[in-house]
């Protein structure tokens, strides 16, 4: 019996598999030229959308940076200086600024990448210049804050100079005959610790130095570049995606109309056949 059942069930799968080729032999055309036009239609309305240009600027900086760049202490200078308000209010033109605005900060190197997007290459550079030099600004400390760096700062000078006055009075000792082997043992382990505490307070000049100039562009890795081609719409990705979606579509309702058609038909026989056995008596 399952010998027999094999060969109808294979022939029944052939039976099928002929059925959805022909299917799709009869609507080639449709299955072809449905999508061609769609993808053509959608190339059209991709070249009707307003493009759009990325500027994009590399600077040394962390997250603390990345975020203050949001910010309206930031923003609204931005927005007044280059006019971006118009008609409308600060808030609307800030929001409108940080949607503009993308920040990323890498998680090995640390640098932060600022896109900022505009409808036209300049704009967009020109907002990316304009962010930065306030981010810059707005990064210096101020106020209290200020005062207290610079105290630390004149601490720091104090201590290196001095560190400095007595590494060279221990240096002229150490050069002098009468300082003795003993002597200028010691004298040269704390010739050795002087060194040390100097080059602790020129660090820590540095250090204070950093805080108190904020960012500059000497962490600029990378200017606002000019951008040569619009980074949206994607016209291209567009008419593919709409061309393949729309033959999707076309196919599921090709092969969805075939089966019922089918039905439809199966019904129809089943329903002429019942009405023959029972003219005939039959069950």
């Amino acid at each position: 019996m399952e010998e027999i059942n094999a060969p109808i069930n294979s022939r029944e799968s052939e039976a099928g598999l002929l059925d959805v080729l022909v299917t799709l032999a009869e609507n080639v055309k449709l299955l072809i030229i449905g999508p061609l036009l769609i993808g053509l239609c959608a190339l059209g309305i991709g070249f009707m959308l307003p493009e759009t240009y990325q500027s994009v600027a590399v600077v040394q900086a962390e997250q603390p940076t990345a975020s203050l760049m949001t910010t309206a202490v930031v923003l609204d200078p931005v927005i007044a200086s280059l006019g971006l308000a118009k008609d409308r209010a600060v808030e609307e033109a800030r929001a409108k600024l940080r949607q503009q605005i993308k920040t990323t900060v890498g998680r090995t190197d640390k640098l932060l990448t600022l896109n900022v997007s505009a409808p036209s290459a300049q704009d967009s550079q020109i907002i990316a210049a304009a962010i930065l030099r306030q981010t810059f600004k707005e990064s210096r400390p101020k106020g209290t804050v200020r005062s207290r760096l610079e105290t630390q700062l004149a601490e720091a000078r104090l201590r290196f100079s001095n560190a400095q006055d007595a590494g060279a009075g221990l240096l002229k000792r150490l050069e002098s005959p009468s300082s003795g082997v003993s002597g200028g043992s010691e004298l040269a382990r704390g010739y050795a610790e002087l060194l040390s505490a100097t080059g602790t307070a020129q660090n820590q000049i540095s250090t204070l130095e950093a805080q108190l100039e904020g960012l500059s562009e000497a962490q600029l890795v990378q200017p606002p570049t000019l951008p040569q081609k619009p980074t949206h719409p994607k016209k291209a990705l567009i008419a593919i995606g709409a061309a393949l979606a729309t033959g999707l579509a076309l196919l599921l309702f090709v092969l969805v109309r075939q089966a019922l058609r089918k039905t439809a038909l199966n019904e129809a026989t089943t329903s002429k056949i019942k009405r023959i056995r029972r003219s005939l008596g039959l069950k």
